[in-house]
């Protein structure tokens, strides 16, 4: 039976039936309430009671109604043709068929759209989900993955320190490759991992796919790709070839997302960092132990064994790993929001610089200077590179957000109030008292005048010019509380609505005479 179909004691009747029923099936209290839609305290209360003292309850004999009831058919027809819609497009749509809705809160419009999908078995419709099948072994040495990562571990002393990690897998045999950062890769120090790689696996595979990182591409225009001077020169040596997944599309490189979790989870979490050449040292050793040495939960085999097939496969590499010289240093954040870099000043985001000083990493790549956080490790600016000295580089969006100026405050207040005389006469008022604090007030008024009725606010400025109150937190206050009083009328519904509207509308509470309390009180 649907308790939803039913009104009154008998809903009442069910539901108390049913948290019995949830109950005796060992369900919790809060599991219960998700199942029914109720409240966990109400699923406790309704426990404690036997069915005759729920009967003889005020919960049992209260009836409710809803404040929305009388647009239900709107509501239901709304979600019945569009199940998709949001809460608040219904409140939206509520205010432009009934002009006269009365004021609600937004959660009253939510809880009411939920009770009328329950009521109607209407579900939302989600968005289709996506769909995935099993991809085929790619061949032996023909694909390897690359990503980056980054985790904080703790030292001895507790305090907190960041690590990047460069990590390669080889597609077919799984067998993967990670080197350690105290510092956020650079297309040089980016370029040296791969290197490293190539030395660990005996070679490089034919392809190799990655994320539209900034270490890689400068720029992306449907497809093709503008790759930095360092790792266009590296791929341009190596030979071979790079694959770009489209932008917020990780799942399409799925097996170095997962290599990326192993790291963080298998080796580096509960880890203690003493310095990164040991980081290193124990992340080799981690490889061929663990990572590397134990069969792959998906191929059931051991990536070792494995990769002595793929390696024959693997296209030569004769080079030699050089380590870049350290091109990512410090810099520290001046007070007005800059960096001097090789005489040139280039600015970062307003409210880098805190207290004390702030320290940032820089390095030039490419005719550009790439300033990085030093704690997140994120890239917060990218400007061009001067040849100047002297030069002051700056990107406008690292300005402080201005806040509106007085004639713009101004001008929307008066336009909320239609232009009030009272409102104008206020405001002139408000700065001859108090010409000081004039724009915070304004910008307290501001914020708020759209939230009450026009007619309460006119109200509210005739008063406080009787009385001489010239603050916006005192207007607003006087406005709420004569907010209050104003009854809006609900229009008049025609037959056909009347007809639609369900019993329980039509009833109307009990009044309890006040005569009642004056006996019981005296």
């Amino acid at each position: 039976m649907d308790a939803y179909k039913l009104t009154g004691s008998k809903r009442k009747l069910v539901m108390w039936y049913k948290i019995r029923e949830l109950k005796s099936k060992g369900l919790t209290n809060r599991q219960t309430a998700r199942e029914l839609g109720l409240h966990r305290d109400t699923v406790a209360k309704y426990l404690k009671m036997s069915l005759s003292e729920f009967e003889a309850s005020e919960s049992y004999k209260r009836m409710f109604v809803h404040k929305l009831d009388p647009y239900e058919d709107f509501v239901y027809r709304s979600l019945d043709a569009h199940s998709y819609l949001s809460a608040s497009q219904i409140y939206d749509w509520l205010r432009e068929e009934y002009p006269d809705l009365p004021q609600v809160n937004v959660k009253t419009v939510f809880n009411y759209v939920k009770y009328i999908r329950a009521k109607y078995g209407i579900s939302k419709q989600e968005d289709e989900p996506r769909q995935y099948e099993k991809v085929v072994e790619t061949p032996y040495g023909e694909y390897a993955q690359v990503d980056f990562g980054e985790f904080w571990m703790l030292r001895d002393n507790e305090s907190r320190v960041k690590v990047y990690f460069f990590a390669m897998v080889m597609c077919r045999s799984r067998k993967k490759y990670v080197y350690f950062s105290r510092s956020p890769f650079t297309s040089a120090l980016a370029v040296y991992a791969h290197e490293l790689a190539f030395a660990y696996y005996g070679g490089k595979s034919q392809k190799i796919i990655y994320d539209q990182d900034r270490v890689f591409i400068k720029d992306e225009n449907l497809g093709d790709v503008l790759l930095t001077d360092t790792f266009r020169r590296f791929v341009t040596s190596e030979h071979f070839e790079c694959i770009f997944c489209r932008k917020s599309d990780p799942e399409s490189k799925g097996k170095i997302e997962n290599v990326v979790q192993y790291v963080k989870k298998n080796f580096l979490r509960g880890r203690t960092f003493i310095d990164i050449d040991d980081l290193n040292s124990k992340g080799l050793a981690w490889l061929a132990r663990t990572a590397n040495g134990l069969p792959h939960s998906g191929t059931k085999t051991v990536p070792d064994k494995a990769f002595v097939i793929e390696k024959r496969h693997l296209l030569p590499y004769h080079g030699t790993p050089m380590k870049p010289a350290d091109t990512v240093k410090e810099y520290v954040v001046r007070k007005d929001n800059t960096i001097c870099y090789k005489g040139n000043f280039y600015s970062v985001p307003t409210g880098t610089y805190q207290n004390g000083g702030a320290v940032v990493w820089a390095d030039s790549d490419s005719g550009h200077l790439q300033i990085y956080d030093r704690e997140s490790g994120k890239q917060i600016a990218d400007h061009p590179l001067s040849m100047d000295k002297g030069q002051f580089i700056q990107d406008k969006s690292h300005l402080r957000v201005r806040t509106p100026n007085r004639d713009e405050m101004e001008s929307k207040i008066m336009e909320c109030m239609s232009y009030d005389r009272l409102a104008a006469l206020w405001l002139e008022n408000l700065y001859r008292e108090k010409p000081r604090y004039y724009r915070l007030n304004l910008k307290c008024l501001e914020r708020e005048i759209e939230s009450y009725p026009v007619d309460a606010m006119h109200k509210a400025f005739g008063i406080c010019l009787d009385r001489g109150l010239y603050n916006a937190k005192e207007l607003l206050s006087v406005c709420s509380r004569y907010a209050r009083r104003i009854e809006i009328p609900l229009r008049p519904l025609n037959n056909n609505e009347l007809s639609s509207l369900p019993d329980c509308a039509r009833e109307m509470p009990d009044k309890t005479d006040i005569n009642i309390y004056n006996t019981l009180f005296q």
